[in-house]
């Protein structure tokens, strides 16, 4: 199966749940907003993961295997805490102050760039490298799953981290979400690098559980926010 829209469904699907739970009109600044954070991220992000990495002669997954179980595991943790640091660091200090609704759509804004790119990535990868994209059904399903809950999550920790801001406990719930997205991308990089579908199919449980949980605790909070005038937030 074409795995390229599948990663994509999988975000306008959380985009639809986001509606029907009464969100209906989109905040499009916000959400370019989110956007926009989700680039200032990953330029961030990616040569503080691969730098160290490379200077240890790190090419490749074989490369990081070839050096044992526990390299694996350090290497999955570093992974894992600088995504955790980058990304939920820079939401925090971006919607600090900011309304609740504000913030889930900065979100979600944030989530479904994710779910793009990832879906483009991919695609450019296959093109560059002239191998198909074409992967088993359950592979193709898991990966709409795996970016369904990833928008959830998305917008789940932007809320929490700006109603923790707001009630007096942001770096507490800064160092809450970062540990938890540790966690979650730790065990993600992990079972990449080793090929364990038993691991991947936990890691997505874990993961799912997660953004539900997270959902759960920051959707009535949104929905009992007096609204506020309308604002662009640039």
């Amino acid at each position: 199966m074409y795995l390229l829209p599948f990663p994509i469904m999988g975000g306008l699907f959380a985009w639809a749940t986001i509606y029907f739970l009464g969100f209906k009109r989109t905040k499009w600044s916000e959400f370019i907003f989110g956007l926009a954070i989700f680039f200032i991220a990953i330029i961030v992000q990616n040569p503080i993961q691969q730098l160290p990495l490379l200077a240890l002669g790190i090419h490749s997954n074989a490369d990081v295997i070839a050096k044992g179980a526990a390299f694996t595991i350090a290497a999955s943790l570093w992974l894992g805490f600088v995504a955790g640091l980058v990304q939920e660091g820079t939401k925090y200090l971006l919607v600090k102050g900011k309304n609740l609704r504000t913030a889930l759509f900065v979100g979600l804004g944030f989530g479904v760039t994710e779910a793009f790119f990832v879906g483009i990535i991919a695609a450019v990868a296959a093109i560059a490298s002239e191998i198909p994209l074409d992967v088993p059904v359950s592979a193709a399903l898991l990966s709409l799953v795996e970016r369904y809950f990833a928008v959830l999550f998305h917008v789940g920790t932007t809320v929490f981290l700006a109603h923790a801001y707001r009630e007096g406990f942001g770096k507490k719930g800064l160092i809450a979400i970062v540990g938890l997205h540790t966690i979650v991308d730790s065990m993600a990089a992990y079972y990449q690098l080793r090929g364990s579908e038993t691991f991947m199919y936990a890691t997505e449980a874990i993961f799912a559980v997660i953004a539900l949980a997270l959902m759960y605790y920051i959707i009535p909070r949104v929905e009992v926010e007096k609204p506020e005038e309308e604002k662009v937030i640039w």
